[in-house]
């Protein structure tokens, strides 16, 4: 198998079974051949790589490093290593990528993408250095190695001197020569402009994932995700994920008239969400308030609720459920903090849809906010977007026609 149609097949399956790395990888620049490095290499625009080492290698092999590549890119290392020793952050980042390979090793090997890392990369054995490495920043491990080389440097005995991180708790480091690293981050160009680039690719891959129910990322460590997450300091964009569900309604509620050119979404202009004339009416905020849901998620129901109101200069409606309807309130972002959420007891998602239908309530969507334990919903309500907790249940709601959902 050619390098070309070793690349197009690993594209084509992270695509189709890893859809969240395959369209991050399918953002970037083209792969591109280059003589100048060793193997392979990227600058968080475009991965490089040798052909004549890259074609000696098997198919799994080659996956590892284009992986490995893609992953410095999500985790923008070759960003984070400006103004740092480069060879102590390669070390760093070929660390943590490999870490974060190899706890998705066998989410890959049931997808068919096949990994098997060199015999001298970077890996760890310990339970102690697996369980230092997720709790370590980039930057935290950076600091620690470039803790390790200065002692070699002073005591020019690396036997003696690599022994440990520089805390006496590891053996990450341990007798690595750190003038023989090779290194396979390149500082971008244009730092500001790259670093801009891949959160908005990282964040819209992240959307994706999130309105499909997280399906996109198989099985991905939740720990994985937050660490992207974390990196790129997002929130729900409920903007985004509502122009791309509303932009499927056909709604005359909505005004074009001054629309927002700056978030056109697969070449569709939606109204803009900060202008009196453009606000969003008839949102429906559907909140679950039942014994089952902690006071931490019902603060952050309420924060994600107000967001939107407040992002969108939305109306509507609060409805406070649990076994039965408990309070309804008419709210816009001024006076939504006079809402009080009532209840404590069961939970049925039915008593909250069908008040909305026996109302025959005006809406353009209705935001559920919920832990998903309830019964399998038996009343059909259109335009449902289901905004769960992290440890929710979607057993009853997958297959909610015509819904989505949004872990939070």
């Amino acid at each position: 198998m050619t390098i070309e149609e070793s690349i197009s097949k690993l594209k084509i399956n992270l695509i189709r079974r890893r859809p969240f790395y395959g369209v991050i990888l399918m953002k970037l620049n083209e792969l591109r051949e280059s003589d100048a490095i060793d193997i392979a290499s990227t600058d968080g625009n475009t991965i490089f790589y040798n052909r004549e080492y890259m074609e000696s290698l098997t198919e799994s092999e080659r996956n590892f490093y284009l992986l490995h590549q893609l992953y410095h890119c999500i985790f923008m290392h070759p960003i984070r290593m400006v103004n740092k020793d480069s060879k102590v952050a390669n070390i760093a980042a070929d660390y943590l990528v490999n870490y974060y390979i190899d706890m998705e090793k066998e989410e890959f090997r049931r997808n068919q993408i096949m990994i098997i890392p060199p015999k001298d990369a970077l890996m760890v054995e310990s339970q102690e250095d697996k369980d230092l490495l997720e709790k370590l920043s980039f930057e935290q491990l950076y600091e620690i190695l470039y803790k390790n080389m200065k002692k070699q440097e002073q005591n020019k005995n690396i036997d003696d001197n690599s022994e440990s991180n520089g805390d006496g708790k590891s053996g990450l480091g341990k007798n690595i020569n750190y003038q023989n690293v090779k290194e396979d981050l390149i500082r971008p160009k244009n730092v500001q402009k790259t670093s801009s680039n891949m959160r908005r690719i990282i964040q819209e891959s992240i959307i994706t994932n999130k309105m499909q129910g997280n399906k996109s990322m198989g099985d991905m460590p939740g720990n994985l995700l937050r660490k992207i997450e974390d990196l790129i300091g997002t929130r729900l964009p409920w903007h985004k994920y509502l122009r791309r569900y509303l932009s499927n309604i056909a709604s005359d509620d909505l005004s074009f008239d001054t629309p927002d050119k700056n978030h056109i979404y697969r070449e569709l202009i939606l109204p803009g969400p900060y202008e009196d004339e453009n606000r969003l009416e008839d949102i429906l905020f559907v909140i679950d308030t039942s014994g089952s849901i902690s006071d931490d998620d019902l603060n952050n129901f309420m924060t994600q609720a107000y967001n939107i109101c407040n992002d969108f200069n939305a109306t509507g409606k609060i409805i406070f459920f649990d076994s039965i309807v408990q309070d309804i309130f008419d709210i816009d972002k001024d006076n939504f903090k006079k809402a009080r959420p009532a209840g404590g007891e069961g939970t049925n998602i039915d008593s909250a849809f069908s008040y909305i239908r026996d109302k025959k309530l005006k809406y353009i969507c209705a935001v559920v906010l919920t832990d998903g334990y309830f019964p399998r919903p038996n009343i059909l309500i259109r335009n449902v977007i289901w905004c769960l907790t992290e440890d929710a249940t979607t057993r009853n709601i997958e297959g909610y026609k015509g819904s989505k959902m949004i872990k939070m």
